[in-house]
């Protein structure tokens, strides 16, 4: 069974408040912020993340053990203190700060690493999730790696305790940490950490002692933010007005997520994604494969962005003090431990396809799709990996895995699949009723990597200076050869497309708002065509035209009529020296559509547009060889220049604006195959 991710409105009792500051009755509230000073005051010492970092105590090793991933880069655990082989405690969660250049601030020019880890079984003297740590690992030098552990600990009106828990994941945005166990998040301040006896084992402050057991530094927690409010099966339950739920309630439970999929998640794995307008924790819930069964893409959990302030860093409440989902998704990537987004892109950790509970010890998988299109294996990983963190002005996707005796942390680039673009075409129009062009693009079919294919056709309505969200209009488009955009050639105002199939067949898709009709064969024996574009007016009878390469480099213009095309008349020979080409519109200013064509040695030509046909050439650029493909766009600077866009090899978008006798500065525009 493919996996998939795909968009979903998040359920109402999806919602999150802090124990601080939120709809907590007080009998029910943290103190947190109370205890910490309280605790300072009897004397416990403050410091922040630069002294930690200045008193770095364990040298990492190179990385010892297979990464599985091609280029990988990072370090091993120091096995003289069982970090690597021990249960002791046990690696989870992974952040850094390169994910936000907010957190790269906090620590100037250093690269920070920082994970994650809960007391495992046996320990010594505490019991399996009695404790939970955090790692802060200096990568600067990937030659000289150093770290130094420090527990996190619960401020308590006496002092402070030991915050227990499975540390599932750990995510820095400004100066907080977020440290996830299933239906919460505790918070931490890096501009508050503790200075503690490392000589001591318990965990508290007593007789002027502070102990941290046997960690020099302890992270008081400042904050939570977890689940514990209504759910629907409350009585009285009101998804409008989400209240605190109290302890003696009859459907309280310690933790209130849900392991069915519909519940409030259980977070299993944490990151930030600081690449839009609004940065966000992105969560994965809980989906273990049950025991003795194998990877099947079948469970459905979610994947949920909860929105942070980005000037506070902490996760943005409405004025009710709620906290609610900025988006929601249903993963059937079953086994997920971790998670990453970035420009609208999913990553996502989890157990590999040949994958049987309890029964391998074998590499963990990185899987990565846009929402709504085929979930693609990107690569294997260390053995039973975790949490993810992105990196992006750096491009690095570190990774880390709990397996004993076989940990690393190691970064990758993030995921650059082959590019998902089999055709791209203008409309020579507005499909959306914005008045703003749109552009039109074929998926492919699967490539090796891919668990399906779709070929499905996507408009990209047109926005200012580029182009918006992309959606499907419709499927098994990996049937057509070619796909143009030809403006209206019915009695309508929506423009219309051409295709040829794979038999040689030319359908005509009428345009209907959002979308397109049903589709009316006009014509067969299209097989010689190797490309055709729309190309405007060129006949001056009001109908947009069609320009058409046979195989043998004869260019023919084909006349728009009403529902179809007329007879052809050829406009020229030799065009098979030409790699792409296009209608853009009237470039020259002389009332005629012109067209731009790429030879093989990257130049870029201009062709004006005369009467039914094209005039003399004139090479307007050089440097086109990384253009993989390109159309006319119509005006999207808004100038009343008609404008290029174009797609490079490594799946960058690019809009040229047009100008008189040429195309202006070219522009980056996401149109999500590529880092513009």
């Amino acid at each position: 069974m493919p996996a998939t991710i795909t968009p979903i409105a998040p359920g109402k009792s999806w919602v999150l408040t802090s124990t601080e500051s939120g709809v907590v009755p007080q009998a029910h509230r943290t103190a947190f912020t109370q205890n910490i000073a309280a605790a300072e005051a009897r004397g416990v010492q403050r410091v922040g993340i630069a002294e930690v970092l200045g008193d770095l105590n364990v040298a990492a090793r190179p990385l010892c053990h297979a990464t599985n991933a091609a280029g990988a880069e990072g370090f091993c655990w120091n096995d003289a203190w069982g970090d690597d082989s021990k249960m002791e405690f046990v690696p989870q969660g992974l952040t850094g700060s390169g994910e936000s250049r907010h957190n790269q601030q906090l620590v100037g020019d250093r690269r920070i690493v920082v994970s994650s880890w809960y007391s495992g079984d046996p320990h010594p003297t505490y019991d399996k999730e009695d404790l939970m740590r955090v790692t802060f690992a200096d990568v600067t030098d990937p030659a000289n790696v150093r770290y130094r552990h420090a527990l996190l600990v619960t401020p308590t009106a006496s002092g402070f305790t030991n915050l227990r828990g499975h540390a599932n994941s750990v995510t820095w945005y400004r100066n907080h940490l977020y440290v996830s166990t299933a239906a919460g998040l505790a918070v931490f301040d890096l501009t508050r950490i503790w200075r503690t006896d490392a000589s001591a084992g318990g965990v508290g402050s007593s007789g002027g002692t502070h102990a941290a057991a046997w960690h020099a530094y302890a992270l008081p927690q400042v904050d939570r933010y977890q689940h514990l409010l209504e759910a629907p099966n409350d009585p009285g339950w009101d998804p409008d007005n989400p209240r605190y739920k109290p302890e003696n309630s009859p459907t309280y439970s310690p933790t209130n997520c849900g392991s069915q999929f519909g519940d409030p998640p259980c977070f299993a794995g944490v990151s930030l994604d600081d690449s839009g307008a609004e940065p966000a924790l992105v969560t994965t819930e809980v989906g273990e494969i049950p025991d003795h069964e194998p990877q099947t893409f079948g469970t459905k959990r979610s994947i949920v962005r909860w929105p942070l302030d980005r000037t506070t860093g902490l996760p943005a409440a409405k004025a009710d003090h709620i906290v609610r989902p900025a988006g929601a998704y249903q993963s059937t990537v079953s086994g997920a431990q971790g998670v990453a987004m970035h420009r609208g892109r999913v990553v996502v950790s989890a157990a590999c396809p040949e994958f049987v509970a309890l029964e391998t010890r074998i590499a963990s998988c990185l899987y990565h799709a846009w929402p709504g299109e085929p979930v693609r294996l990107w690569t294997r990983t260390g053995i039973y990996a975790q949490n993810v963190s992105y990196w992006p002005a750096t491009d690095e996707l570190w990774t880390i895995n709990e397996a004993p005796g076989d940990r690393t942390v190691f970064h990758t680039g993030w995921p650059k699949p082959e590019i998902p673009l089999r055709s791209l075409t203008g409309t020579w129009g507005d499909l959306t009723g914005d008045t703003v062009p749109d552009l039109l693009a074929v998926r492919p079919d699967a490539s090796p990597s891919a668990l399906a294919g779709n070929g499905n056709l996507t408009l990209y309505p047109g926005a200012v200076n580029g182009a918006g969200a992309r959606t499907s209009i419709g499927t098994n488009w990996n049937s057509m050869r070619l796909v143009s955009g030809i403006g209206r050639l019915d009695s309508d105002t929506w423009p219309d497309v051409l295709a040829v199939d794979d038999t040689g067949v030319l359908w005509l898709y009428p345009g209907a708002k959002g979308g397109l009709g049903a589709r009316t064969q006009i014509s067969t024996g299209w097989g010689p065509v190797r490309a055709m574009t729309g190309a405007g007016d060129l006949t001056g009878d009001g109908q947009p035209d069609l320009m058409a390469v046979w195989n043998d480099g004869t260019a023919h213009l084909y006349p728009g009529k009403p529902g179809g095309l007329g007879t052809r008349t050829q406009i020229g020979t030799n065009w098979n020296t030409m790699r792409l080409f296009s209608g853009v519109g009237d470039l020259t200013a002389d009332g005629r559509p012109d067209v731009l064509a790429v030879d093989g040695a990257g130049a870029l030509w201009l062709y004006p547009g005369t009467q039914a046909t094209l005039g003399v050439r004139t090479q307007i650029s050089t440097g086109w060889g990384p253009v993989r493909a390109m159309t006319g766009a119509g005006d999207l600077t808004g100038d009343g220049q008609p404008d290029l866009m174009a797609v490079w090899n490594d799946g960058s978008g690019h809009l040229y604006p047009g100008k008189p006798g040429g195309l202006g500065t070219h522009s980056a525009v996401d149109l999500g195959w590529g880092t513009p």
